[in-house]
């Protein structure tokens, strides 16, 4: 009998052992003094997990990364200004060299996964990064149906052929993951494209979608594994899929008939108990709680996570939905704008938040890496000038670590009003203080300094929110 507890112990170090991954290895002209490998596993939000290792005067590394058992994590690896991404699995023991002068021509791995490594890095190679797939997908959104259908397959197949061309050595395992990742990428496309074609043909935002966009969802199946939870694209599939398929059958409904929008919500929830398996559907319920928990009545949104208690009472998605209600009767419409110090843009001054009471305030968070926050603020210029003259207040929250950047991109596209540079990235203080979970993220504050709606429009939307700047000024 001791033998065989001895024996359970040894097993149960060895399981608990194997869930990191270790990777060590060489840089030869190296651009820092670090090397960080980030990875997000709390699927439901995006905080990801950030590990650092100090690269000696040698150009010799080694960390020890902590990682969820039995499934691959897709992270990324950043030295300098490379990145690249990795694709790591409990009890990987890698040895990686490189040249940083050259990064993605000399990267070569050796030791456990370093079949996968070395093919995620040809990938990157030859095809670029695997977000380089969504850049392409969304060229597409631009295309009436049939021709949208015909590129992503068309872009499907180009990747499936680079995998049967390279696939020698992969696991079945990663061949099942990498396969699965297109696959569900394209499914997510064709969620987005009825809505999304129609952004982008008139240049503006709107709810009111032409039947014939539609044509495309069709050709979405059902097809829910658990075992797919791992990929990425899977889980912006699962999210979607039901409310797309209602929309194509004709249950559509204006963003302003709240009535109808909570029949469609409620069927949707209704279809996805009964169709999805049990991880899959804790998967969904705790994204929709946790997606419109901030948006929503909290008495709905209690209501709805009683019932997710009641059928997944250990959840692990239980603390980031828990936190997600806190901070959404907190930010609730009638509440204090969180306070913060502010730089005035014109004198470098420093100033409060709420030292702006008596003007309504328009306050957006963003990084000079998002794209589309630039973009917004740009387009803001504008909204400024039909304004100009009233009691009203453009504040911008910079996460971003490079302040150089930051200033500069203001000065160059003439971005005025307050700013605050936060940097820390996700990490930052502000981040938390309003419970800001994507970029970009905008605030309504009227002139006694309250919250006012839960889903300000964005600048994209200008009309309406010149209408709702305008109902607050008094």
């Amino acid at each position: 009998m001791r033998t065989l507890l001895l024996a359970l112990v040894l097993i149960a170090n060895t399981a608990a052992a194997q869930d990191v991954v270790k990777l060590s290895g060489h840089i030869e002209n190296r651009l820092s003094d670090t090397v960080r490998i980030s990875y997000n596993d709390n699927y439901v939000a995006y905080f990801p997990k950030e590990f650092f290792a100090t690269i000696d005067k040698k150009g010799n590394f080694a960390i020890t990364i902590p990682v969820p058992a039995n499934i691959y994590v897709l992270a990324e690896l950043n030295h300098g200004n490379r990145m690249a991404d990795m694709i790591l699995k409990a009890g990987d023991s890698l040895v990686m060299t490189v040249n940083a002068q050259h990064y993605d021509s000399t990267v070569h791995f050796t030791g456990r996964g370093s079949e996968a490594a070395n093919f995620t890095a040809l990938h990157t190679k030859e095809k670029g990064r695997l977000n380089q797939y969504a850049t392409w997908m969304k060229a597409a959104l631009v295309k009436e149906p049939a021709d949208f259908v015909k590129i992503i397959a068309q872009n499907k197949k180009t990747e499936m052929d680079f995998l049967d061309k390279n696939k020698k050595g992969l696991p079945a395992s990663f061949i099942k993951y990498w396969t699965a990742y297109y696959q569900y990428y394209n499914y997510f496309f064709m969620e987005q494209y009825p809505v999304m074609h129609e952004v982008m043909k008139l240049k503006r935002y709107t709810d009111t979608i032409p039947e014939i966009n539609y044509a495309v969802v069709k050709d979405i199946p059902y097809a829910f594994n658990d075992t797919l939870l791992q990929v990425p694209p899977y889980l912006l599939y699962l999210t979607g899929v039901f409310d797309i398929k209602l929309k194509a059958a004709g249950y559509g409904y204006s963003g302003k008939d709240v009535a109808k929008a909570r029949v469609v919500e409620d069927s949707v929830n209704a279809l996805a108990h009964k169709k999805l398996p049990s991880g899959s559907g804790e998967y969904f319920m705790a994204q929709n709680i946790y997606g419109r928990a901030k948006n929503e009545e909290l008495e709905r949104t209690e209501s709805q996570l009683g019932l997710f208690k009641k059928y997944w009472p250990e959840s692990k998605y239980l603390a980031s939905i828990n936190k997600q209600v806190v901070i959404a009767e907190r930010m609730a419409p009638g509440q204090p704008a969180p306070d913060m110090e502010l730089i005035t843009k014109e004198d470098g001054s420093s100033i409060k938040l709420s030292d702006l009471k008596g003007k309504v305030v328009y306050l957006g968070f963003w990084a000079s890496w998002c794209r589309q926050c630039v973009g917004e603020m740009i387009s803001e210029k504008k909204i400024k000038d039909e304004l100009n003259g009233k009691p009203v207040a453009f504040v911008y929250i910079s996460i971003d670590n490079d302040t150089a950047a930051d200033n500069a991109l203001c000065k160059r596209y003439k971005i005025d009003g307050i700013h605050k540079h936060a940097g820390g990235g996700w990490d930052a203080a502000e981040i938390a203080l309003y419970g800001v979970q994507g970029m970009p993220a905008y605030f309504l504050i009227d002139e006694d300094g309250k919250l006012t709606m839960r889903n300000p429009p964005t600048p994209m939307q200008a009309t309406q929110l010149v209408t709702e700047i305008n109902k607050l000024v008094k």
